[in-house]
């Protein structure tokens, strides 16, 4: 008697595995558990996850705080680290559910719209080195991200989403917008420098 293979199931996209972690039971959710939600793809998906986060509507200040464990990531990426790894009391952080549901709400539909146009290829442009090129650019991102510079929030966590699809998807076209947004937050900081530098010295005329 043969019996016949079951198929295999395909993994779930990442848009599933978010929305499911808000309809899961417990009344908070920590960091452990989205990191365990997300399997071998935890270091790209958590490199979502808190950019999406620090792209939320809160108070001065909070956003702030997803900079750094976004740094700890950048880190890993860079030093080829295919597992996360965080502090065991970062790693314990949790946000009640309910409001981890509402915040996801808002960001979910642009998550899919970009899983739909995310794939894998040009897999060079994620592969070793790619990552180690990602890695450091995530961290300078995640730097400008923390530094309380007016209105350069949003494209550096943007920048660092598109990364983090990169190694989720192993979408090398991902990388390269990745890379584009990074110039532009380059640019964007040096011009503003630029501005500072010269509203003080006229102010000292």
């Amino acid at each position: 008697m043969t019996t016949k293979a079951c198929p295999a199931v395909p993994p779930r996209v990442l848009s599933e595995i978010l929305e499911a972690l808000g309809q899961s039971p417990g009344d908070r959710l920590e960091v452990a558990e989205m990191i365990d939600a997300f399997g071998d793809r935890a270091l790209g998906a958590m490199i979502v996850m808190f950019a999406l986060l620090g792209l939320l509507p809160w108070p001065p200040g909070v956003q702030a705080v997803f900079g750094l464990p976004l740094t700890i990531l950048a880190v890993e990426v860079t030093l080829q680290r295919k597992s996360v790894w965080m502090p065991r009391w970062l790693m314990r952080l949790s946000v009640r559910r309910t409001s981890y549901a509402k915040g996801l709400a808002h960001v979910l539909p642009l998550v899919r719209r970009v899983e739909r146009l995310s794939k894998p290829r040009l897999k060079a442009l994620t592969g070793p080195a790619a990552r180690v090129v990602i890695g450091l650019a995530c961290l300078f991102l995640a730097i400008i991200f923390i530094l309380p510079i007016p209105f350069a929030a949003v494209l550096p966590a943007g920048a660092i989403v598109v990364f983090g699809f990169a190694l989720t998807q192993r979408d090398g076209l991902a990388t390269l917008v990745g890379l584009i947004g990074t110039l532009a937050v380059l640019v964007y900081v040096g011009l503003l420098s630029t501005v500072i530098v010269h509203l003080f010295a006229a102010a000292a005329t």
